[in-house]
């Protein structure tokens, strides 16, 4: 699931016209980063939420080559667990990628949603966190996502690399949605249930990585992908 049913306030005035996802970055939509590794680890059918300017996005989404992707319409953003929940009769009750659409990154060796798939273990996880370093996080703001990411709950811990904080890239298992009420809720909600019972574990990232969730961080998420174009 891509979730993209965000207002884009911070990205304001250009989200009053175009929906955040669609807003381009490196000669295509920023969703479509997310869309293309995906597609790149075999993944055929993609559930997308949306709600703010919904049009041009679904006429987008219909359009994409390669993937289906189910519409999951929100009248009024839901923020991330609302969506999730709202979503649930899409998700079906196996693993599932989640990923924010304002995120991008760039793998070095083997695909960032590989390794999660590969430590993946149903047994013991309920969330599985793709992390990465504050120091390297271009265009995160303020959070407290660092809180959800110790060492107890790191598989590669490397205190020099820490804080570490929530890639929003992550697998998540749809039985962590089986009874909660449907509504507008945060899955940080979710997240600290999942804390408390340890059944929530985080990956560190091996690549590069940048949130686009304001306009400066369109220039830095440009920098850095034609930084890596120049590298590869």
């Amino acid at each position: 699931m891509v979730l993209a049913a965000g207002l884009g306030t911070r990205m304001r005035p250009l989200t009053e016209r175009i929906p955040k996802p669609l807003v381009p970055i490196a000669g295509q939509p920023m969703i479509g980063h997310a869309l293309e590794h995906l597609r790149e680890v075999g993944i055929a059918d993609v559930v997308v939420n949306v709600s703010h300017l919904k049009d041009p996005l679904i006429q987008y989404l219909k359009n994409y080559p390669g993937l289906r992707c189910i519409i999951s319409e929100e009248d009024e953003p839901l923020e991330t667990g609302g969506g999730l929940r709202h979503a649930l009769h899409h998700l079906g009750d196996q693993p599932v990628y989640v990923i924010n659409s304002d995120i991008l990154w760039i793998d070095r060796g083997e695909p960032a949603l590989n390794r999660l798939a590969r430590y993946w273990d149903g047994e013991r996880m309920d969330w599985l966190f793709l992390v990465q370093p504050r120091s390297r996080a271009p265009g995160y703001d303020r959070g407290e996502d660092h809180l959800f990411v110790t060492p107890e709950n790191t598989i590669g811990w490397e205190p020099e690399e820490a804080p570490y904080i929530i890639a929003s890239v992550y697998v998540m298992h749809p039985r962590v949605l089986t009874g909660v009420a449907p509504g507008k809720f945060s899955a940080k909600v979710l997240w600290r249930k999942a804390m408390e019972e340890r059944r929530l574990w985080c990956l560190p990232h091996l690549g590069l990585w940048c949130q686009a969730g304001s306009i400066p961080d369109l220039a830095r998420a440009e920098e850095l992908l034609a930084s890596f174009g120049k590298k590869a």
